[in-house]
């Protein structure tokens, strides 16, 4: 689930790409003014849409080591997912931040 998470970004730019204008906003201030344009194939517009794919993957590599701090000496079902939650949850936020970066382009 996770995975399919972090990979939504990628497909709302590609569904997007034809219409969004040919410099986008990459950078706000404060105020919410755009003030760093870039062109909407740069490079910066793709790990935008990436980073939820890549908090994923970090996530991914320290799930072991998530396990071993959440490990009950009961077995709880609950602390045994929390790992999984953690990664979904890392996920999902960054999955949120590139789409509302890619909405407001």
């Amino acid at each position: 689930m996770s995975f399919l998470l972090s990979i939504v970004p990628f497909s709302i730019y590609l569904f997007i790409y034809p219409t969004m204008p040919r410099n986008t906003a990459i950078h706000y201030n404060f105020n919410d003014v755009a003030d760093r344009f870039v062109d909407k194939s740069s490079p910066e517009v793709w790990l935008l849409c990436a980073l939820s794919f890549i908090a994923f993957v970090i996530t991914l590599f320290l799930q072991p080591f998530l396990s071993r701090q959440f490990k009950s000496e009961e077995g709880s079902a609950i602390m045994e997912s929390l790992p999984g939650l953690f990664t979904l949850l890392i996920t999902l936020v960054f999955s949120i931040l590139g789409i509302c970066y890619l909405l407001k382009a």
